[in-house]
């Protein structure tokens, strides 16, 4: 009989204007309007963390309406026709993307046909382990504790709420094995001397979260991606990670949700790799598997329920958008780094026999249906008084 080996691994002010404070107005202007803060500051300590981030920024902000005073108006005969006003950009969210590497690889290098790539859509079990969850996908319990209790868990609500719209950043995405890559395009072979690994973000599971991001900034949803790379020697990766959210979650206590973004690595016995793969509206996409730690006492995540209520949303919220987009919830003793946050996850997109494309397609599909159950539990947007005496340009950098 045929065997399967899988690897898996792995968050305005009120202000009042008025002709005799028109200074504090002034001086507001050049609060909000700063740029979006990188990593780190000035001589800053950091509890438990190495060095700071020399970082890049990538903000995707909407372009503001600078303000102009009025001129002389000329005579009426003279006067153009009068314009009309122009509608305000869409409120987004901003997108930090934090130490990508810039290096190229191409993995079209890679010819020799040593082995086979076999597609496999994993399906819903029947199996004692397997739970159905209230609102869509599955939970596999591979832990001691009884399945009513896990039952009873998944349909309990998270607390997380994101403020929508905020200068400051509510997701931080991370690669504790950065370095993961997938197949250059669909093909029902492999290379044994290709690894899949890369350290080119554009092959493997950095262009995933990239993908994820996109999707959560154009929600209205801030968000930070971290591509520095922790596994250029593989042992002490989940360590060196650690250390990168810690660093985030110091400097942007805001951040309510870390998703760890990987890719798994299944092959059959005889040495065919497997595509995880199914088809989400006539498109071939890698299949997603969150992984959520239990813990019984020795793993330092004693909050792990909190995390296990947020992983049965996001597990629901993508089943129910995109089905069959999900391998089930795997709900196992470890750690992972989820003791950082009630909403940290490991998230698996695909297998080493997936192709980038599809693997890219399903980061945008987890960013939909995040973006969407995140938006559903946001805090409530704050309105923004418009005064006739305040610049547009500053209406629209407050929102």
């Amino acid at each position: 009989m045929m065997m399967i080996r899988t690897n898996v691994r792995r968050k305005l002010t009120s202000f009042f204007v008025s002709a005799a404070a028109v200074t504090l107005v002034f001086a507001s202007l050049a609060a909000v309007s700063r740029s979006f803060p990188q990593y780190g500051g000035a001589e800053e300590e950091v509890p438990d963390s190495s060095e700071m981030f020399a970082s890049t920024d990538i903000v995707n902000d909407a372009p503001g309406v600078l303000y102009e005073a009025a001129g002389t108006e000329p005579p009426a005969e003279e006067a153009p026709p009068k314009a009309e006003p122009e509608e305000a950009p869409a409120p987004v969210g901003r997108l930090l993307t934090v130490n990508r590497s810039d290096e190229h690889e191409d993995l079209n290098t890679f010819t020799v046909h040593s082995g086979r790539i076999a597609e496999q859509t994993f399906g819903s079990s029947g199996g004692a382990q397997f739970i159905d969850l209230p609102g869509g996908g599955q939970l596999r319990n591979c832990t001691d504790i009884d399945n009513e209790k896990i039952r009873y868990a998944s349909g309990v609500s998270s607390g997380i709420s994101v403020e929508l719209y905020s200068d400051e950043p509510q997701v931080l995405i991370v690669h504790t094995h950065t370095t993961e890559s997938y197949e250059p395009y669909e093909k029902d072979w492999y290379d044994e001397s290709y690894t899949s690994r890369s350290h080119d973000p554009g092959n493997g599971v950095v262009a995933v979260g990239e993908a994820i991001a996109e999707k959560l900034a154009a929600a209205g949803i801030t968000t930070v991606h971290d591509c520095t790379i922790h596994d250029g020697v593989y042992n002490g990766a989940y360590s060196r990670s650690l250390s990168t959210t810690v660093d985030a979650l110091y400097h942007y206590p805001s951040i309510k949700v870390v998703l760890d973004i990987h890719r798994d690595a299944i092959e059959y016995e005889d040495g065919t790799r497997v595509s995880a793969v199914t088809d989400i509206d006539g498109k071939k996409a890698a299949q997603v598997m969150i992984i959520c730690a239990a813990d019984d006492g020795s793993y330092g995540v004693p909050d792990f329920y909190e995390n296990l209520h947020f992983a049965c949303e996001l597990q629901s919220a993508m089943e129910s958008g995109f089905p069959t987009l999900t391998r089930p919830v795997l709900f196992q003793y470890c750690q992972y780094n989820q003791q950082v946050s009630p909403g940290a996850l490991l998230i698996e997109v695909g297998s080493h026999g997936n192709s980038i494309e599809q693997a890219v397609y399903s980061g945008g599909l987890i960013g939909e249906a995040l973006a969407s159950l995140l938006t559903k539990k946001a805090q409530p947007i704050e309105a923004v008084p418009v005064l006739a005496s305040v610049p547009m340009y500053f209406i629209g950098m407050v929102r």
